[in-house]
């Protein structure tokens, strides 16, 4: 793959960073004019705030399957096909932190896959790639990291998007995984992001949240929990690798990686 030699400090021409994009621009409804999304499931829209995951219900509805509330995967990618394998993830970058995050992961010669959202990808392009450049794997997390099965089927489609085309527009690269904020997925959403060409990837379960986030959590506890969940799969059978969800997103979770 090439990446592009020079980019712009900024992506011009996008829209605003952390909202959910305007369906009605002429570029949304190009892209809507060519995507076919009359066969999504009838599942209602979920209410929640943009920031935050929506109150999982009691019951799950018929053909729901939504990942976060029920830990119903369908055919979302939820662990590596190869046994022994740790699969290093970092959600919600490229933010001011994720230089020092590709440091270290160069002088351990490691390579990850990065979760994109595509606003931070349109203010520092140079880091996605830098990604690139040392061997690093780009995916989406949507534009503004607003729980999808919050947005209608247009919006969705707004999200995917808008931070492929930044993507696409700073590494020449297009992108072909996603994995949907909070892991906050159902089969409507499925099927939208699947007529978008995308492979879903949630992580192996809750044992494999790191937590990083959690400003409730010591970082002692953190490391605590996940040296748990390493022990534990080391001990098993190990027919399969795993999926470890961490964040670029700030200094304190780059430390902890």
């Amino acid at each position: 793959a090439t990446v592009l030699a020079t980019v712009q400090a900024q992506l011009k021409g996008y829209p605003p960073s952390d909202k959910v994009p305007d369906v009605k621009s002429a570029q949304v409804k190009t892209w809507l004019k060519e995507v076919d999304l009359s066969g999504a499931p009838k599942i209602p829209i979920a209410k929640g705030r943009p920031g935050d995951a929506p109150k999982c219900n009691k019951r799950q509805l018929p053909n729901e399957c939504h990942w976060t509330c029920f830990d119903c995967a369908a055919d979302d990618i939820t662990f590596c096909p190869r046994a022994n394998t740790w699969g290093l993830t970092f959600d919600d970058g490229p933010t001011a932190a994720t230089p020092a995050l590709l440091d270290y992961l160069k002088s351990k010669q490691l390579n990850a896959t990065f979760f994109l959202i595509g606003s931070n990808v349109a203010a520092l392009p140079q880091h996605v790639q830098r990604e690139v450049a040392e061997g690093h794997h780009l995916a989406s997390h949507t534009w503004s990291h607003t729980a999808l099965t919050t947005l209608t089927n247009e919006q969705i489609v707004a999200e995917m998007k808008w931070t492929e085309k930044a993507v696409l527009e700073a590494t020449g690269l297009r992108l072909k995984y996603m994995r949907p904020p909070f892991g906050d997925i159902n089969n409507r959403v499925r099927y939208v992001l699947k007529k978008l060409g995308y492979l879903v990837v949630d992580w192996t379960g809750d044992e494999f949240d790191t937590n990083d986030w959690d400003p409730e959590l010591s970082d002692s506890k953190k490391i605590a929990l996940m040296t748990k969940s390493l022990n534990k799969y080391a001990a098993g059978k190990r027919t399969k690798g795993f999926y470890m969800l961490e964040h670029d997103q700030s200094a304190s979770t780059v430390k902890l990686a």
